[in-house]
């Protein structure tokens, strides 16, 4: 699609009806992956006639706990919640549409199709949090500055979200769907692991810690009370947001060792408004701590926050202490979300008595009614090796394709990092082999993607261009390309399709000093045609 904002020139008046559809198993609450109960199914019944996917939204109640004030990923705001769809005539005989990996399917697409109003869009409705301003998250109350006093964990907020879906059959693209033709439809849906779906807004791991102002000296740890603590002055004022919460245990480098320092008590200010960390140490009474010398960096584990931090036999709430009783309560704590009040909002038509006598005398027919969609498969396949010419075989298996779009993701997921979307990590060329030919006929130069800052070849960009808008996506911004890297290749033009599958499908990478092993996520857009009859309905792939 092209131009969204086309004007409407048709004045025929459809009657039309908003509905709330509810859950098959209602009152439930959903959670991530892994966490407690990750599936919902909503079934469309057939009484309903005829929808509009256009307006379709999931519409749920979101709300976040743990520290480091967890988000969901950018990539695809709450669209990154969810790892798997499926679309099923209500008796479940007719697979219409299968979506894995969701989440990386909406942010294959999701930075490319968006434009100041898109963000701002998403960011009232899907929960997108481009912001690291711990005084403005979307989910959390504002965190006071270090002067006013940190010694509690944040609150979070419950908010309202409202989700299109990114299907060919019930998305926004979607044509009118005839659900009593169907005899009803049903959407099966499945959540993401935490990793996959969430990142922090308060950063402050390796490499993004902060570093000591006034070094500390071995000794200051020493005492004979087991409520002891030690302030650690840090670099920077109250002006300076601080990225750390109670309970969080903080670390520094030894000899490339991440050496536990204590857990944080509370965060303030002292005299000359310095940023004051107070720690109980992880050292026994009456024994020298770490020696912290100027400069210094300290820094948190994201999977101290994601899976909670168990304080050692030296970290104890002696004496009753509340303070750091409070803190070793709120470092135990693991991030999670929980989703409530799930229903799904639909539109439904009223079409005229002409639209529903021609439906009706096609589907009596011998040809049948016949509806066509958009539909993305998903092929992983593992890269063996990191470094060098690496060839994917894809086990393509589609006819009528309109274009191949591959994301080499990291293998391994990792704590709060982006595991949606695929880097460049330096990739040198790409070149497809389709039906026995390389496409394009050259390789497509990437050499310059992985520098500082990134130069992005015009090859790739057209590439990628014509790839996305053949997948119906309506490109509205190419920026940023490197952070959201992927090869694709239009294996037609002007909305056409081309049968790919005389030969193997395969893609070569060509990669020098590359760091990490790769899993291809290959999605391939092609079409699919739904027929109904009397007594039948048949999905032709």
């Amino acid at each position: 699609m092209e131009n969204e904002y086309s004007a409407n020139d048709n004045t025929l008046f459809i009657p039309t009806k908003k509905l709330k559809i509810f859950p098959d198993a209602m009152g439930v609450d959903i959670k991530a992956n892994g966490k407690g109960t990750s599936q919902f199914v909503f079934t469309i019944p057939d009484y309903l006639n005829f929808i509009n996917p256009e307006t379709l939204r999931l519409r749920f109640d979101l709300e976040f706990s743990g520290r480091g004030c967890p988000v969901p990923n950018p990539s695809a705001a709450c669209s990154s919640l969810f790892r798997h769809a499926r679309v099923q005539t209500q008796n479940g005989l007719n697979l219409l549409e299968e979506i894995s990996e969701y989440s990386s399917r909406v942010a294959m697409e999701y930075s490319y199709a968006q434009d100041e109003g898109k963000i701002h869009d998403r960011e009232l409705n899907e929960g997108l949090v481009l912001t690291k301003n711990a005084q403005n998250l979307l989910f959390w109350d504002a965190q006071p500055l270090p002067s006013t006093g940190i010694t509690a964990g944040l609150g979070s907020k419950k908010v309202a979200i409202s989700l299109p879906l990114w299907s060919g059959i019930l998305g926004v693209d979607a044509s009118v769907l005839p659900v009593a033709a169907l005899g009803g439809c049903k959407l099966t849906m499945e959540t993401n692991t935490l990793k996959k779906s969430i990142k922090l807004a308060l950063d402050s791991k390796k490499g993004k810690g902060t570093t000591i102002a006034t070094a500390v000296l071995a000794t200051a740890w020493s005492n004979v009370s087991v409520e002891h603590m030690v302030d650690l002055d840090m670099t920077g004022g109250d002006s300076i947001q601080s990225n750390y919460q109670v309970g969080d245990a903080i670390y520094y480098d030894v000899g490339g060792v991440d050496t536990l320092i204590g857990i944080v008590v509370s965060v303030g200010t002292a005299a000359g408004n310095k940023f004051i960390l107070k720690v109980k140490g992880n050292v026994a009474q009456s024994t020298n701590g770490p020696a912290l010398a100027q400069g210094t960096e300290i820094y948190t584990k994201p999977i101290d926050r994601f899976e909670g931090f168990t304080a050692p036999a030296n970290i104890v709430a002696g004496n009753g202490n509340a303070s750091i009783s409070t803190a070793i309560t709120e470092g135990a704590k693991k991030i999670d979300y929980t989703i409530t009040d799930l229903e799904m909002l639909v539109e439904q038509i009223s079409p005229p008595d002409n639209y529903v006598s021609d439906m009706v005398a096609k589907i009596n027919s011998s040809s049948g009614l016949v509806l066509n969609y958009k539909n993305t498969t998903l092929h992983k396949v593992n890269l063996v090796g990191t470094q060098g010419l690496l060839n994917a075989s894809i086990p393509n298996t589609a006819q009528r394709v309109y274009s191949v779009n591959a994301m080499p993701l990291a293998s391994v997921d990792t704590y709060d990092e982006d595991n949606l979307t695929a880097v460049p990590d330096n990739i040198e060329a790409y070149q497809f082999v389709i039906n026995d030919q390389l496409i394009p006929d050259q390789k497509v130069p990437l050499s310059r993607l992985s520098m500082t800052p990134a130069y992005v070849e015009q090859t790739h960009l057209q590439e990628l261009r014509k790839s996305l808008i053949n997948s119906g996506v309506f490109v509205k911004s190419l920026q940023n390309a490197e952070k959201n890297f992927i090869v694709g290749r239009a294996v037609s033009l002007f909305g056409s399709v081309s049968n790919i599958t005389k030969s193997d499908l395969s893609l070569r990478l060509e990669y020098g000093a590359a760091t990490f092993q790769k899993t291809l996520n290959v999605y391939v857009c092609s079409a699919r045609t739904l027929i109904i009859r009397r007594n039948e309905i048949d999905v032709v792939v």
